[in-house]
């Protein structure tokens, strides 16, 4: 049996195989040799690496030249999982104080205050508010003590899913790249967002209202989860996701609202809007700062492109590609086109891009099939209960990924 999904080439009586048996390589190895040249070309870092990057590169490259000779599908999966995981092991290269301001937050609602209205001496520097959804003050309450540890859970359970289902790019890439790597590790909550907004995605396009209230529970965590509602409207052709999504929302922020006031609420945002005297990460950082055009200028342009490419969504999303895509669109248009930003946001959208990525590149066929191919059974199944319908269009499209 094959590890890859597509037929095997036959080999010649004269043809060897690897030491332990192994299959000859092919010419159709594309897939999972890319997939190691993308991890290689990630894991050459300047400077002084870590010794877990070097250890990486050498054991990728070793896997790459034995992938010349023989199919190496699994092994290649397992090497690039392996790295992802020690890379996020490793102690961290960068520093986020989004942690260290939540987990104060959290124990000042435990202690009967309110986490919003008011700014924190553990930031660095001191003054910033606690600018995250309710959600964020239970999300970490299992490792109060250490809240990078769901991070790191988070990060992990996006690799290994990605591992499983067996797209070697996709893991490649989210494996070795520094900004997914550094943001899991250092302080950030956007990883944890990212598995938020990809599980509501997942289900959106087979249960758009079920999808919808995931997505509110996800905006109910970092509320930039909802640049995706346009899209999703849009997808299921009604208004009823905005219905669902409105539902859910108020489940999620009426209580905290009720108890710490809206006026708390709205001034931790605003604050968080306000805090930062440079640009950074941001077309501002990029064109010149308030030298170019006001901070305040900065923030409408932002918020225009952001509203623009919304409209446009309801317009344009046809299929799953295009509203995963066009929520994007929003999402970095809101987050990157104005003063302040962070290469943290990325990792955010990292988990959904890094789902479609094979498939879009073609390279669906060639994913990597584990023994009994589990993911071609759950895929079938769901498949059979709960089809990727487009209701907006009263199709059912193809999933993609059972083959």
């Amino acid at each position: 049996m094959t590890d890859t999904a597509r037929p095997a080439a036959r080999a010649s009586p004269a043809a060897s195989t690897g030491p332990a048996g192994g299959v000859p390589a092919t010419g159709t190895d594309t897939a999972t040799r890319l997939a190691l040249i993308v991890a290689a070309v990630g894991l050459l870092l300047p400077g002084t690496p870590p010794p877990v990057a070097v250890l990486s590169l050498i054991g990728v490259v070793a896997t790459l030249l034995a992938s010349m000779r023989w199919r190496t599908g699994r092994l290649v999966i397992i090497v690039l999982l392996v790295v992802g995981i020690a890379l996020r092991l490793a102690p961290s290269s960068g520093f986020s104080d989004v942690l260290m301001v939540t987990e104060a937050a959290t124990r000042e609602m435990l202690a009967g205050g309110s986490p919003y209205g008011h700014a924190y001496a553990e930031s660095v520097p001191p003054g910033a508010p606690f600018a995250y959804g309710p959600l964020a003050l239970l999300w970490y309450l299992p490792s109060l003590d250490d809240p990078g540890t769901m991070e790191l859970l988070a990060s992990c359970l996006v690799l290994v899913a990605l591992a499983v289902r067996g797209g070697p790019v996709s893991l490649a890439i989210y494996a070795v790249t520094p900004a997914f790597v550094v943001a899991a590790t250092d302080g950030s909550n956007d990883t944890t967002a990212g598995l938020l907004i990809l599980v509501a995605l997942l289900v959106a396009v087979r249960a758009p209202l079920s999808g919808a209230v995931l997505l509110a529970v996800a905006t109910a965590f970092k509320p930039y989860a909802l640049a995706w509602l346009p899209g999703l409207i849009a997808y299921a052709g009604s208004v009823t996701p905005l219905l669902a999504f409105a539902a859910a929302s108020a489940a999620a922020w009426l209580l905290p609202s009720l108890a710490w006031g809206p006026e708390a609420l709205l001034w931790s945002f605003r604050r968080a809007d306000a805090i930062h005297p440079q640009p950074y990460y941001s077309l501002a950082y990029a064109l010149g700062g308030a030298d170019a055009v006001p901070k305040a200028g900065w923030q409408a342009i932002r918020v225009a492109a952001g509203v623009l490419a919304a409209v446009l969504g309801l317009w344009l999303v046809r299929s799953v590609a295009s509203l995963v895509i066009a929520g994007s669109i929003v999402y970095c248009a809101t987050l990157f086109l104005g003063w302040w930003s962070t290469f943290a946001y990325v990792a955010a959208l990292a988990p959904l891009l890094c789902w479609y990525l094979d498939g879009w590149l073609g390279l669906a066929g060639q994913r990597v099939i584990w023994p009994g191919d589990p993911v071609r059974s759950v895929t079938t199944w769901v498949d059979s209960r709960w089809p990727v319908r487009h209701p907006g269009r009263h199709v059912t499209e193809a999933s993609g990924w059972a083959r």
